[in-house]
């Protein structure tokens, strides 16, 4: 295997794939990228941990084909640090590679390509075409509320939806929920539903971040789009020259539809940023344990209160447009910071009932695309 790539092309590649290489794996060859040619043109770099895998495929001047794996950390530092210019790549007869550019010299031993795993294979599977970026406001609009214990795997990702011309994203942690959504141009008509695990979510939203970097660079001149696909229990998102695969969680997501509540018997309208000032205020007094601050709503009041005997008690009162009757309700203040730190409207709606049941936030404004549930604290 010899051939000769731009260090810029060559660093892309690596920095879209190496961070998906197990480095604990039990499995050596899972800490490995997988260089390997295509054709006489380009070069192809894949990486997987078994649940993830992905691949990317970059320019190359190739004279001798052929595969080899080598650490995927080890060489994305190398690279990283060579000089701007052309790379000169050869693998030696024992195995080990040998990475060239300008004065500057490295060896590093290398596996056989042929015991990396296979990537999952999409087969006939046909790839949808969304708008990446409207993808990435579905995860910045949720992502905060999956959760992070593994051993719950039917909580630990996000449900990705494709309904008609609807696409959503729902995630929950039992003790609050999001679900963002948007209506699809063109003639397509989704029909998808996946559990996409974190991991798969926080690798998805580097891609997005990628393809959006390409387009600021100049490189793409349109809004960047994002194939998805669904096969044998994987999901396929594709993104220019990367492909990313990963294994779906084999369980059932909460019937999230049931948690929202339908109705709420008050409505209490307030500006996002003074809300979010006066919680991150007042909860500077809360219990490190809990984080529970008290609402209490009267008409045109909102008044937020901490009582902690070990630190103190604060309180702030914000004018609201509400006009109905009175109630006092404990929430969690950084559940309700996090809800309004994904929303990006000047104003939004907390939708109340008795001080026993979830708390409803949404933005006021002409998109009904978002619910954040928050479910209520003894205080």
């Amino acid at each position: 295997m010899e051939l000769t790539i731009d260090k810029r092309s060559f660093l892309r590649g690596l920095a879209r794939t190496h961070s998906v290489a197990d480095r604990k794996s039990s499995m050596p060859i899972l800490s490995n990228v997988l260089l390997s040619t295509e054709s006489t043109s380009t070069l192809r770099l894949a990486a997987t941990d078994l649940y993830l895998g992905v691949s990317a495929t970059v320019p190359a001047t190739v004279s001798a084909g052929g595969s080899v794996a080598v650490s995927a950390r080890t060489l994305f530092e190398i690279v990283k640090n060579l000089p701007e210019g052309e790379v000169r790549w050869r693998v030696e007869p024992n195995g080990a590679a040998k990475i060239e550019c300008g004065k500057v010299e490295y060896t590093i031993p290398g596996m056989s390509g042929d015991d990396f795993p296979p990537l999952p294979s999409l087969g006939r599977a046909e790839f949808v075409e969304l708008d990446a970026e409207r993808v990435g406001e579905l995860i910045a609009k949720t992502s905060y509320s999956m959760s992070t214990d593994d051993t719950r795997p039917h909580l630990a990702g996000a449900l990705f939806e494709g309904e008609g011309k609807t696409l959503r994203m729902v995630t929950t942690d039992g003790h609050r929920l999001s679900k963002a959504e948007h209506k699809i141009d063109g003639d397509a008509m989704l029909s998808f539903s996946m559990l996409v695990p974190n991991k798969g979510i926080g690798e998805l939203k580097r891609l997005i971040e990628d393809l959006k970097a390409d387009r600021k660079r100049g490189e793409e001149d349109a809004r960047p789009t994002l194939g998805v696909a669904t096969t044998g229990g994987n999901a396929f998102f594709r993104g220019h020259e990367v492909l990313l695969s990963v294994k779906l969680a084999d369980e059932s997501f909460p019937p999230y539809a049931k948690v929202i509540p339908q109705q709420q018997s008050r409505r209490v309208v307030t500006s996002r940023q003074s809300l979010v000032d006066s919680l991150r205020r007042i909860s500077l007094v809360s219990n490190d344990k809990s984080g529970g601050v008290r609402l209490s709503v009267d008409a045109g009041v909102l008044r937020i209160v901490s009582e902690n005997p070990d630190v103190g008690a604060g309180s702030e009162q914000l004018d609201v447009d509400y006009a109905g009757g009175p109630v006092t309700i404990g929430f969690n203040a950084k559940y309700l910071l996090d809800v309004l730190g994904a929303l990006t409207e000047d104003s939004v709606a907390l939708e109340l009932s008795g001080e026993l049941d979830p708390g409803v936030i949404k933005p006021v404004g002409d998109t009904a695309d978002f619910v954040g549930v928050v479910m209520p604290m003894r205080i």
